[in-house]
């Protein structure tokens, strides 16, 4: 009986490590089989697919690069061709034919008059705070406001016409471009191109020549300048009547 016991012990301790390894092989089958069920020429596909997309990508990338410098030159050719022409402009020479000398004084006169309208304008937030203080009177108020609406309303008034007294004209020596010199706002130099056959004559325009002021009308634009024979300097009269006609 204990013989028997003893092999019987002795085949489950045998069989124990058999079973074991036999468990593991079977792991590992299973294992190998649920692997060996992916096509492994699936995953060689994905990847020449990847590649295949990668250098698309590449290529159209390079190609855009390529493109951009050519919209970009296709965008900049107008304005670099106005640039371009306004250099010519600038850097051909004009001679003087008329000249107004009391130009200078109209662009103090305009930077006086905003300096005075400046100085008035800030002047006036003080004084209303020192009114609501009771500080200083109600005629002060209203004193600094009317003076401060007054300035405003003057240099509107003498903005509007001394930006359109002209300082300066030439005419190219081609005989082809007028370069009229006016102030502008803040009382600068601004200069304006138009071709000789936009300027009207000072016949179609009807001024008379014992008038003071004389139209600058261009057929191409509502804008009037004005300017004084009287007053100013004809410096060339052949290409000032090559520009403005006979008048009478």
């Amino acid at each position: 009986m204990a013989v028997a016991r003893l092999c019987t012990i002795r085949t489950k301790v045998c069989t124990a490590p058999s079973f074991g390894r036999c468990l593991r092989s079977e792991l590992w089958t299973r294992c190998w089989k649920k692997e060996d069920a992916r096509p492994p020429c699936f995953f060689g596909m994905w990847e020449r697919l990847q590649s295949q997309n990668q250098r698309v990508n590449g290529v159209s990338n390079y190609l855009g690069r390529q493109r951009e410098p050519s919209v970009c030159l296709c965008h900049s050719a107008p304005a670099a061709v106005v640039r371009q022409k306004a250099v010519d402009e600038k850097t051909e020479e004009f001679k003087l034919v008329y000249r107004f000398p009391g130009i200078k004084y109209c662009r103090v006169l305009s930077r006086l008059k905003l300096l005075q309208t400046a100085t008035t304008v800030v002047m006036l937030p003080p004084i209303c705070y020192l009114y609501l203080q009771d500080q200083v009177s109600q005629n002060i108020l209203l004193y600094t406001t009317g003076i401060a609406f007054f300035a405003g309303a003057m240099l509107y008034g003498m903005s509007y016409f001394l930006r359109r007294i002209i300082g300066l004209i030439y005419l190219n020596e081609t005989g082809h471009t007028v370069k009229v010199a006016h102030l502008t706002f803040w009382g600068r130099r601004n200069d304006i191109y138009c071709p000789v056959e936009t300027v009207m004559p000072l016949d179609e325009a009807g001024d008379s020549k014992g008038e003071l002021l004389l139209q600058f009308k261009r057929y191409n634009s509502t804008d009037i300048l004005y300017f004084t024979i009287k007053f100013g300097q004809i410096v060339d009269r052949q290409k000032f009547t090559q520009i403005f006609g006979k008048f009478e």
